[in-house]
Formats: C-alpha cells, sequence, structure tokens
C-alpha cells in the first residue's frame, strides 16, 4: 500500500466522521511510511504534515512505564519496590507501602479514586517544579479505594513522581532524556515554545468542527496533559518496543479486566487486544478535540499509529483500522457490537445498586428491558448487548456503553466501569 493509497483512505474515513486533520504512520521491518490529510486548524487551513505536533494525551502513560522500565533495566529501581519508597510524600500510608511501583503501572495500587484527584485539571493549574510533589500530598491525605482495578490519572502523576525522585531531575527533564536515546527529537512539552506549533482540537458538532483549547495542567502531565509530538516520533516509540527485549515486560497481562471498545486486558502501560491474526498491543489517548491511537504487532513487527484533531477521531479509527489492518498484516479488528440483545444480561435485578466514590455516585435501577443509570450528569436507559455490557448511547463516538465487572459468585457484579473509571459497589 503506497503513500497515495493511505491518503485515500483517510480522506475518506475523515471526510464519513467530519475530523478536521489526521496523520498515519504504518512501520513494518524498520520501513516508516507516513500519510497526512486535512487542515490543522479549521481557521488558518494550515495543512497537517509529518511535522504537524498532536497532543499524544493517555500515551503518556505508555511513555511513562517505558521510562520506569528503562530505569528497572538499570538498576536504579525494582518493579516490586513498594510506592513509597519512591514518593516521599505516601510515607505514612499503608496503600503506599503495601502496593508496588508495578502496581501503579498496572492500574490495581489501591490509592485513593476521588472525582475531585482524578479530573481536577482547572484546580491546579500551577506550573512550577513542585507540582506533582503537591498532588502528592493531596492523595496522601484522601482515603483509599478498595482493592479493583481501576484506570487512573493520579497513578500516573505518582509513577511520574517515582521518575523524580529515582532521577533527581524534574520529570520533564527524565523524560526528555529518555526520548532523546529513543531518537524522538520532535516530541515536547506544553511550557516549550515548540509546541505553540502544533494541531488545534477541534469539537464535531452538527454545525461543523469547532476549534478548543489544549487541556494543560503540569500536575497531571504524565497522565497526558503535557507531551505534543509528531506522527514519526511515535513510530520511533513503537519502534524501541519492537526492538528491545528489555521492553517486553511491559506487555506480560497483569489484568484480566475486558472494557468493550477499548482493551481486552491490561498489562504494564499498554493494553493488550484480542484480535484475530496476531497479537496486539497499544494505548489510545482521549483529550480535548484530539483523539489518537498507537497499535504494535511484535509478530509481525510492526506498527500503526493514528492521530487526529477531532472528537470523533476514535469513530475513524475504528472505521479505518478494520480496513486497514486486514489488507497490512492479515489482522482483522472486530467490530463494536452495539446490537441490543434482550434477556443477555440475566437477571437485571443483579445490576441493582449503588457504585461510588467519595464524591462521585451513580445509582443503578432494574427495568424491564434493562437498567435505569442515574449520576451528576441525569438518567440515561442502558440496553443489554452480553452478560457485562449495557448501551447507553450508540452515537457517543469514545464510550457508548457501560461495563460491570467483578462479578460474586452470585452473580452481582461489584464495579461499574464508567470508559476505564471503576467505581466499587457499596454494600
Amino acid at each position: 500500500m503506497s503513500e497515495l493509497d493511505l491518503t485515500a483512505l483517510l480522506r475518506e474515513h475523515a471526510s464519513v466522521h467530519s475530523v478536521p486533520g489526521v496523520a498515519l504512520g504504518v512501520l513494518r521491518d524498520g520501513v516508516a511510511l507516513v500519510a497526512c490529510w486535512g487542515v490543522a486548524d479549521v481557521r488558518t487551513a494550515e495543512p497537517v504534515t509529518a511535522d504537524t505536533r498532536f497532543s499524544v494525551g493517555s500515551l503518556t502513560k505508555s511513555m511513562v512505564a517505558t521510562v520506569i522500565a528503562r530505569l528497572a533495566e538499570a538498576g536504579r529501581l525494582a518493579f516490586d519496590d513498594p510506592v513509597a519508597a519512591h514518593v516521599p510524600e505516601l510515607r505514612g500510608c499503608g496503600w503506599a507501602r503495601r502496593a508496588t511501583v508495578r502496581d501503579l503501572l498496572a492500574n490495581r495500587s489501591g490509592l485513593p479514586l476521588y472525582a475531585g484527584l482524578e479530573f481536577g485539571f482547572a484546580g491546579r493549574a500551577d506550573d512550577d517544579d513542585a507540582a506533582l510533589s503537591r498532588l502528592a500530598c493531596d492523595v496522601a491525605a484522601a482515603v483509599p479505594a478498595p482493592g479493583i482495578w481501576s484506570y487512573t490519572n493520579v497513578g500516573w502523576c505518582l509513577a511520574g513522581r517515582v521518575i523524580e525522585t529515582v532521577t533527581g531531575v524534574t520529570w520533564e527533564e527524565a523524560m526528555r532524556s529518555q526520548l532523546d536515546e529513543a531518537g524522538m527529537r520532535e516530541t515536547t512539552f506544553a511550557a516549550d515554545p515548540a509546541s505553540k506549533h502544533r494541531a488545534t482540537g477541534h469539537d464535531v458538532t452538527v454545525g461543523g468542527p469547532v476549534p478548543v483549547e489544549p487541556l494543560v495542567a503540569r500536575a497531571y502531565a504524565p497522565a497526558g496533559l503535557s507531551i505534543v509530538s509528531t506522527v514519526g516520533d511515535l513510530l520511533r516509540f513503537a519502534e524501541a518496543h519492537l526492538d528491545d527485549p528489555a521492553l517486553a515486560e511491559m506487555r506480560t497481562v497483569h489484568a484480566e479486566v475486558a472494557i468493550s471498545g477499548w482493551l481486552d486486558a491490561w498489562c504494564l502501560g499498554w493494553a493488550k487486544f484480542d484480535w484475530d491474526g496476531a497479537g496486539v498491543w497499544g494505548w489510545d489517548s482521549v483529550t480535548d478535540g484530539e483523539r489518537s491511537v498507537l497499535r504494535i504487532v511484535p509478530q509481525r513487527r510492526a506498527a500503526v499509529v493514528l492521530m487526529t484533531n477531532g472528537s470523533t477521531g476514535r469513530a475513524m479509527y475504528r472505521s479505518l483500522f478494520a480496513v486497514l489492518l486486514p489488507s497490512l498484516f492479515e489482522i482483522a479488528v472486530p467490530p463494536l457490537h452495539l446490537e441490543r440483545s434482550p434477556g443477555a444480561g440475566g437477571d437485571l435485578a443483579h445490576f441493582q445498586g449503588v457504585y461510588a466514590w467519595p464524591d462521585r455516585r451513580i445509582e443503578v435501577a432494574a427495568t424491564e428491558q434493562g437498567l435505569l443509570i442515574t449520576s451528576d450528569n441525569g438518567e440515561a436507559e442502558a440496553f443489554p448487548l452480553d452478560e457485562r455490557t449495557f448501551l447507553v448511547d450508540a452515537a457517543d463516538p469514545d464510550t457508548p456503553t457501560v461495563t460491570f465487572g467483578a462479578f460474586d459468585p452470585g452473580g452481582r457484579p461489584q464495579v461499574l466501569y464508567s470508559m476505564l473509571w471503576g467505581l466499587p459497589r457499596l454494600p
């Protein structure tokens, strides 16, 4: 498949999903191919090129895990060191003395789960060098969560703090050193002047794409609110994982958790995808007005990166990859099933209950055909797709469903996953 072929595919799928601009990179056996289409900003009509930087969002988490793996390889820390050994602000916390650095990367540390901590970006605008330390202090003062698997921004910020204390420099300095070693010299941070030359995110509305301001908070930088990069640099990042056996540890499954549309298992900074044809790993980025995905296929010595500046980028990813991966790598990408399946949920009374963090609450009640889900966002009906997944909004390109997990012997779920965040069921 040539660059012209890829560009034609980008044009087709971006147009269907109203994505203003997109960059695609394909790597196979050390040979990279890049194609671009559209504009970096609808106001200026500046074209997307191979040099256009996009936010990498939560792909930052995979980079943080990679740096920690490098530090472990160098003997400067161990995956099984207690979190408290490397985050001084948490030394008085029992959960941080029990949980390991590995647990942080596996999203299973049992750290406090609060909406105010996970999504408190607006209240943490300070950009001084102590930003991560202050966030760690606030985590230390909070009550830990029950032992459930949950995606978490705060856990990755604490992993960033681990990097700071082990290296003795700021998170950004430590990351910069590792990124340079990987040849990722087009990758930079929100505070750097070069980051200004980047794609603008867009919310896709019925009236067309609307530009949005980038979300930046230094305290949450390791979770995904700082790094911007090019499609070429992300291919170089992927290549490091294909070439270096020391990084294979990151692809070992640490949590057998499957969430519809997102992952089939979680490793250490990577998700695993059970797609027919070959083992696939990677992760995704969801940030204001931008969506990106990276997939690596070690068996094929291959990787694919898609970076978009539209809020419908994940819908484009699903349609594009369903065509692209079978053609390039003979890998079948399963479709996202959103067809209602009456009766698939079994006894719907098993799902009834309250699922909550200290500052976030979701109530679930059974109806004749599905569930009524009540939260701060209002009420929504949910209809069964299978025994643990319920359809909420088929038009939502990011989170059309909710998923339940950790079923007890009686068939009652103990966790509700809203996107990827787990809310434990209250007794």
